[in-house]
């Protein structure tokens, strides 16, 4: 069997593509297709995202509906407390308007505003706002505002307030406004 000759065979390639290179420049790619089961989680997933979308607009809706609301009401409430306070303070500008009705009477003019005095200080005492009185107090930059030094003779009155100007006052701990006041400087 050595003596035989080898078998030539011949293929005859019937694809057609291969004949005819131009075919490659005219097929077209598929569409790349996913499983079913990614199809479906891709579905899901876009559908998730429209409903979260969705959710957070009317998150964002429902927050301004409630800014709103609260504005509003917070505008009301800062009116009935301005109300109230400008009620009391009329009480003070009645007693000023009779003070000037008796102001022949030197005597009782004074009187008049001294009570107009106790009684506005006790208006702003009920709201909360109360005098500072450092007078004799070590100063204190965050309740006073220095606006000149005094000599004195006495060391213990070296940096004290000697003299108040101008009263301060605070409301709670919240400084209103401070008070001006004269500081000592001991000259020994």
């Amino acid at each position: 069997m050595d003596d035989k000759e080898p078998i030539q065979i011949q293929v005859a390639d019937k694809r057609f593509w291969a004949q005819d290179e131009s075919v490659f420049d005219r097929a077209e790619i598929p569409e790349k297709k996913f499983p079913s089961y990614v199809e479906e989680l891709k579905s899901r997933t876009e559908l998730a995202e429209r409903k979260l979308k969705e959710k957070l607009k009317k998150l964002e809706q429902d927050n301004d509906t409630f800014r709103d609301r609260l504005n509003r009401d917070m505008q009301r409430r800062v009116q009935v407390e301005k109300q109230k306070l400008l009620t009391g303070l009329l009480e003070v500008l009645d007693n000023l308007e009779r003070a000037v009705v008796a102001a022949d009477d030197a005597a009782a003019l004074k009187e008049g505003i001294r009570l107009n005095l106790d009684l506005f200080a006790a208006k702003l005492k009920s709201e909360g706002i109360e005098a500072i009185d450092p007078l004799g107090q070590p100063y204190n930059p965050h309740e006073a505002e220095a606006v000149g030094m005094i000599p004195v003779d006495k060391p213990e009155l070296d940096h004290c307030v000697v003299e108040v100007l101008q009263k301060g006052y605070r409301a709670g701990e919240q400084l209103v406004r401070p008070a001006r006041v004269r500081v000592g400087q001991y000259k020994g």
